[in-house]
C-alpha cells in the first residue's frame, strides 16, 4: 500500500512531464523562422519641426538627405498568425542643408547651404500579425513595435565653421551632438515565396519610425568676456522620424 502511494503520484508526474515535453516539441516544430537581408531607403522628416538651432526667436528649415543602406532581420512565428521580428538597419548618412531662416515674420531663403552631416542606425523589435495561413505563397503582415535610433559622426561643415569664425561669432570650430532616441515603429509588408514548397522568398515592407532627439551645439563665443569657455545650446524634441522602404530576399526554415 505504501509503495502504491509513492508510485502513483510519481507516475502521474512523469506522465505530465512527458506530455509537456511532447507538446513543447510539437509547438516548436510547428513554428517558422524567417531570415531576410536587403536594401533600405530611408527618408527623414523634412517638416519645420525637424533639426533646428534655436527654439525661441529664430527658426531654421533644413533639408535632410535621404540615403540607401542595408538591413537584416530575423522573424520567429511560434503560433499561427503571430510572430516576433528583430530588425537592424545599417548606417545612413544625412547632409544638413539650410533652406531658409525665419525671424519673426521675416523669411530669408537660402539656396541649400551645407551646414553639416550625421549618421544614424536603427534597431527595431516588432510584434507582427499575419492574416493568412502559412501555406499561402503570398504572406502579408502588419507589425508594431519599439525602435532605437543611434546617431553618430555628427559634424559641422568646414564652410559653415569658417563662416562663423571669419565673422567673429565663434573662436574655433563648433560641434554638435544628437541624443539617441527610443520610440515606436510600425510596418506593413509582404513575403512572397517562389513556390508553395520553396523556402526562398522576396520581401517588401514600408516602415515608419518615430524618432525624436535632442540637438546640442558646443561652441566658444568670440564676443564673450571669457572666450575660452565652451558653451552649449540645446534644443529638445526635434523630429527626425523617417519613412523606410525595404526590399530584400529571405529564407524560411
Amino acid at each position: 500500500m505504501k509503495m502504491t502511494r509513492v508510485l502513483t503520484p510519481l507516475a502521474i508526474a512523469v506522465a505530465a512531464m512527458v506530455s509537456a515535453q511532447q507538446a513543447a516539441a510539437d509547438w516548436w516544430s510547428d513554428s517558422d523562422f524567417v531570415v531576410r537581408v536587403g536594401a533600405s531607403w530611408v527618408d527623414p522628416d523634412n517638416s519645420d519641426s525637424n533639426l533646428r538651432f534655436d527654439e525661441n526667436w529664430i527658426k531654421e528649415d533644413f533639408d535632410l538627405d535621404s540615403d540607401t543602406t542595408w538591413n537584416i532581420s530575423g522573424a520567429w512565428l511560434p503560433v499561427e498568425h503571430w510572430g516576433v521580428e528583430l530588425m537592424y538597419i545599417g548606417d545612413t548618412s544625412s547632409d544638413m542643408e539650410l533652406a531658409r531662416i525665419r525671424t519673426g515674420d521675416v523669411v530669408y531663403d537660402i539656396d541649400n547651404y551645407d551646414v553639416g552631416s550625421f549618421d544614424a542606425s536603427y534597431s527595431n523589435l516588432f510584434l507582427n500579425w499575419y492574416p493568412l495561413s502559412r501555406d499561402c505563397m503570398g504572406q502579408p503582415y502588419v507589425g508594431i513595435g519599439v525602435n532605437y535610433t543611434d546617431f553618430s559622426d555628427e559634424s559641422f561643415s568646414r564652410r559653415f565653421n569658417d563662416l562663423l569664425i571669419d565673422n567673429d561669432v565663434i573662436v574655433d570650430d563648433a560641434n554638435f551632438g544628437l541624443g539617441h532616441s527610443w520610440g515606436f515603429t510600425g510596418q506593413i509588408g509582404v513575403d512572397f515565396r517562389f513556390g508553395r514548397e520553396s523556402a526562398f522568398l522576396v520581401n517588401a515592407a514600408v516602415l515608419y519610425i518615430d524618432a525624436d532627439t535632442d540637438f546640442n551645439i558646443y561652441y566658444k563665443d568670440a564676443q564673450s568676456l571669457d572666450p575660452n569657455v565652451t558653451r552649449r545650446i540645446s534644443v529638445s524634441d526635434v523630429d527626425y522620424s523617417p519613412w523606410v522602404f525595404n526590399l530584400g530576399v529571405g529564407y524560411s526554415f
